[in-house]
């Protein structure tokens, strides 16, 4: 939760500091955005929903993966637009090793009431669990540790995508040049190899 506020802090302060428009991001073409509404409802819906042991590993995972092919999907049709390609791969970073894994490897940490680190064992859910010795591509899992005041565990794939969402808005705020020249009056756009 705390880095996609971040990530989204710093993708404002991207465009204010390169002379970007946020108004240009309303105009951003993006496709097939019912691929990603209902692979993130499917990924909310699974965090208020408490499975059953036995099936934690069963159809709580086979939603989960649903929902990851779902918002896949969607970054590929959209692909033609900057910054969906990074985006792309850090999803797939994380869908691959909770994939392989059956939950996101999440490194044992937590805070005390004062704020210390301390070892806190990982409560199992659809989506996380705590790492093991023989995980899979266990380095993508949570073990990056944020410090303080966010004391948020996150993954390489949490990153690339950070970075991926930076992208699209930067570019996404750019002013389009066409739309610069039509606005110019009295301006004529020569064709390609003919001279006035």
């Amino acid at each position: 939760m705390w880095l996609l506020l971040v990530t989204l802090m710093a993708a404002v302060l991207v465009v204010v500091l390169t002379h970007g428009r946020l108004s240009q991001l309303s105009r951003l073409r993006v496709s097939a955005i019912w691929l990603l509404v209902a692979g993130l409802a499917i990924q909310g819906a699974l965090e208020y929903i408490n499975f059953p042991r036995n099936q934690i590993e069963t159809v709580g995972y086979g939603l989960l993966m649903v929902s990851y092919v779902l918002i896949l999907a969607f970054c590929v049709t959209n692909l033609s637009t900057r910054g969906f390609g990074v985006i792309a791969i850090g999803i797939a970073m994380n869908a691959l090793v909770i994939g392989l894994n059956q939950g996101m490897p999440t490194k044992p940490i937590g805070s005390d009431a004062q704020g210390n680190r301390i070892f806190k064992p990982v409560q199992q859910t659809v989506k996380h669990q705590q790492q093991r010795d023989d995980d899979l591509l266990g380095f993508l899992g949570d073990r990056i540790l944020f410090p303080k005041p966010l004391n948020e565990l996150v993954s390489f794939g949490d990153l690339v995508l950070a970075v991926g969402l930076c992208e699209l808005v930067y570019y996404g705020s750019r002013t389009r040049k066409t739309s610069a020249l039509n606005a110019q009056p009295g301006r004529v756009e020569q064709e390609p190899g003919r001279e006035q």
